[in-house]
């Protein structure tokens, strides 16, 4: 009897696993990076990093008006060291949730769903900040500073150009 009950709780563990954790490409949330076997690298990457706490103490409070969606790819070893710390400094701030989109593009940086037409992704992280749905600015691939002081920059006008920019 106890094999029978062993193997039914088994069976519908197995039946009720969720393949969202499998997602290769497409949108997903902090939980996803958390417990996804595809993020591994995520949980110590995020505890490892220290927050520049000096940059942090400034005023902060105009990253409230913005939208941000972060373009990432599981395997590029890039996404692999930026958005972790990105995270880890929004969640310093405070930064509501609700405000932040995550999407998990394939190798060649499309998902099924399309969800970077028209954004103009060339590298991954690409972090856009985003204002009454316009884009205001953009980190691509790696802060030119760091990022609290990048963003700091963005949120508050201050001229920021990522490392890609040109005119």
């Amino acid at each position: 009897m106890k094999n029978i009950i062993y193997f039914l709780a088994i069976s519908i563990l197995a039946c009720t696993s969720n393949n969202y954790y499998q997602l290769v490409e497409g949108e997903i949330d902090t939980d996803y990076l958390l417990n996804s076997p595809n993020t591994a690298w995520f949980q110590k990457n995020y505890e490892s990093y220290i927050v520049d706490e000096i940059t942090l103490n400034k005023d902060f409070s105009k990253l409230n008006e913005f939208n941000i969606e972060i373009f990432m790819n599981t395997k590029c070893h890039d996404s692999e060291r930026e958005v972790p710390r990105f995270l880890k400094i929004l969640n310093s701030l405070n930064f509501s949730k609700e405000n932040l989109r995550i999407i998990l593009l394939n190798s060649d940086k499309k998902t099924s769903d399309r969800l970077e037409i028209g954004k103009n992704i060339t590298n991954t992280p690409t972090i856009i900040f985003l204002k009454n749905s316009n884009e205001e600015n953009r980190i691509v691939e790696f802060p030119y500073e760091n990022l609290e002081k990048d963003i700091y920059k963005i949120i508050n006008n201050m001229g920021y150009k990522n490392v890609y920019y040109s005119e």
